[in-house]
């Protein structure tokens, strides 16, 4: 009798410190996650540098060209296959704009002919005499449309679905911050609990362990997301050059999560049993 009592109170503590470290590993995969996107997809200043890499600058030049080609339909104007491309020194104020409208912490957005202005005297700008004759007569027709111009540059560029997205992303801001707060206080309650029923070895090796599942998790959903545009053609897909970018992105959380593997792993191995 007495030995089946203690196999099952074995049995229970075993069960129980599974489930702290299911829990544990969920926290930390939790807070790193947020804390990734929150840095980079949410982040301007982070943005802005990934559109200048090299794989993410003709993803930016073909998107804004396609709503420039949808602004000399607006206009009226119709040029020869590829005679209105815009370059990239032209695209890239035209997506900085675009970005600091949409990312970062701001007030709730309801007019976008702000943007549209910026847009649009960026396209003025960066079309001069070198620019594709069909560029030029785009700029010239804007010009003589005046206070309709940025109407037609809003309806072009889709700045209505801008605005919407610019307002999910301050909210998914905030909401990740409060998250990831109340979630590292969480972190630090179940640690407290685990130290009062395991031995600081034991807690160190728990924490490793439940460290390097997080990694393992960040490694595998971000490798995959990220070979989503690889595998499949998303360029016919509603905001398809989003996932394109963002596959580089991922790439970045693969190494994050490879070394929050090999950080965890050296105190794991240092604390398992002998």
């Amino acid at each position: 009798m007495v030995e089946g009592k203690r196999a099952d109170l074995r049995r229970m503590g075993h069960e129980q410190n599974n489930q702290y470290k299911r829990t544990l590993a969920f926290v930390i995969f939790l807070i790193a996650a947020l804390a990734l996107i929150t840095a980079t997809f949410l982040n301007p200043i982070f943005m802005k540098g990934q559109i200048r890499t090299s794989s993410n600058q003709a993803v930016v030049v073909r998107q804004i060209n396609k709503n420039f080609d949808n602004l000399a339909d607006l206009v009226g104007t119709r040029s020869e296959d590829d005679a209105n491309l815009l370059a990239n020194a032209q695209t890239q104020p035209i997506a900085d704009h675009v970005i600091d409208y949409s990312l970062g912490i701001h007030g709730f957005k309801v007019n976008n002919l702000d943007l549209a202005n910026q847009i649009l005297t960026d396209i003025h700008k960066g079309i001069d005499k070198g620019s594709s004759s069909g560029a030029q007569t785009i700029d010239s027709k804007l010009k003589k449309q005046e206070t309709n111009a940025p109407y037609a540059v809003a309806k072009a560029f889709n700045l209505s679905v801008v605005t919407l997205g610019a307002n999910i992303a301050c909210l998914l801001v905030i909401v990740n911050i409060i998250i990831i707060i109340v979630t590292i206080i969480t972190l630090f309650s179940l640690l407290n609990d685990m130290r009062t029923k395991s031995a600081t070895r034991m807690l160190i090796h728990d924490i490793a362990a439940a460290g390097m599942w997080a990694g393992f998790w960040v490694i595998l959903i971000s490798g995959l997301l990220a070979v989503v545009p690889v595998i499949f053609d998303v360029d016919n897909i509603e905001l398809g050059f989003l996932l394109e970018i963002g596959s580089s992105v991922f790439l970045e959380y693969v190494i994050t999560g490879v070394v929050m593997y090999v950080i965890c792993a050296i105190p794991w191995q240092a604390t398992s049993a002998k």
